[in-house]
């Protein structure tokens, strides 16, 4: 189960992960445990195995029923609502047209295509700050703006070298917005798609947890003297330290040409390396990420912090971030930004 909350811990790691615990919660499942059985249902749910899914949900309901406890009963109310989710999209789908009944792979076609389930998951944060402040002046552009990232991930496959692991594509995109500016331009974005591979560590008592091999491209969009782009393959590992998850990861740059690249010099503002840091607690998450480049001469980094905590609504927190430090965007990779931002975020 520590590999389970891990998992719901760090936002990088997929759902997907969870396949290798599989056979332990069927076996606990099979031997009457409910919370067994509703985690299973959940993995499937997020599979897009909408039969096996349901199955395990009803087979946690009934497991729940034959054990009254108060945890059971806190189960029941999970339940309910994740069955109440699945007739949902059944309902939209027979309400668009008649089932296809008598052709399961057609009609599973057809309800996905009517639903339009893709099964995307958060990746990084997903968040709207309206109004960040930079302390540190900038030519051309206000103190005052909009920060906004919109990140996600798509399973492609498992254990395909049968080691457990999955086979991710994410994506991630952030923005900055004058919106304190006259005709409000978008000042800046920066474009992540990424490719990763993620695998779980085999001693489920050690305090590795998870590796992380992944090709990472950056860039604004941007032509001429504004235009920034590299490449990365990087290596991340998953640390558990009681309730402290600790996710170290280096990176190599892609070498490209001398003269077509944008950003010659920028491993001396980024270095190689950084340090994220995540600690929840309650229903509070604290994130810091650190980077540096590593250097005694013209040392140069970076410190994020992050805050969010629960708001009147279930999947919406309160968002603080606090920046310093060099390349919080990739047009102000050799430009330093103290930066906090006050807003809202839909994935932690």
């Amino acid at each position: 189960m520590k590999k389970i909350l891990l998992c719901a811990i760090v936002a990088q790691i997929p759902w997907a992960l969870l396949a290798s615990d599989t056979s332990v919660l069927e076996e606990k499942a099979t031997h009457g445990d409910a919370h067994a059985a509703y985690e299973l249902a959940k993995y499937y749910e997020a599979q897009h195995e909408s039969d096996r899914s349901l199955l395990w949900y009803k087979q946690a309901a009934i497991l729940s029923l034959e054990t009254k406890t108060t945890q059971n009963k806190a189960l029941e109310s999970g339940l309910t609502e994740q069955l109440q989710k699945i007739e949902r999209k059944e309902t939209v789908y027979s309400s668009f047209l008649t089932p296809y009944n008598d052709d399961a792979e057609t009609k599973s076609s057809v309800q996905q295509m009517v639903t339009q389930s893709f099964d995307i998951a958060p990746y990084k944060m997903n968040y709207l700050l309206p109004i960040t402040y930079d302390a540190v002046s900038h030519d051309n552009r206000d103190h005052q703006e909009t920060k906004f990232q919109v990140s996600f991930q798509k399973g492609l496959t498992d254990n395909l070298l049968g080691l457990h692991e999955s086979f991710v594509v994410a994506y991630t995109q952030t923005s900055w917005w004058q919106t304190a500016a006259e005709s409000a331009p978008f000042r800046e974005t920066n474009y992540q798609p990424e490719l990763f591979m993620i695998m779980p560590h085999f001693d489920k008592d050690s305090f590795i947890k998870a590796y992380q091999f992944g090709v990472l491209h950056e860039s604004n969009g941007q032509g001429g003297e504004k235009s920034r782009s590299w490449n990365r393959l990087y290596a991340k590992t998953f640390l558990q330290a009681g309730g402290l998850v600790i996710a170290p990861r280096i990176w190599y740059r892609i070498p490209e040409n001398s003269a077509t690249d944008d950003n010659p010099n920028i491993d001396d503002y980024l270095g190689s390396a950084d340090l994220e840091l995540i600690y929840p607690w309650k229903q509070q998450t604290f994130k810091m990420l650190l980077r540096n480049n590593l250097q005694s001469e013209n040392n140069r980094g970076a410190a994020q912090f992050d805050w969010t905590f629960p708001l009147w609504e279930k999947d919406l927190f309160g968002y603080v971030q606090l920046y310093s430090g060099y390349a919080e965007s990739l047009i102000d990779y050799d430009k330093r930004s103290n930066r906090i931002g006050l807003g809202f975020a839909l994935s932690r």
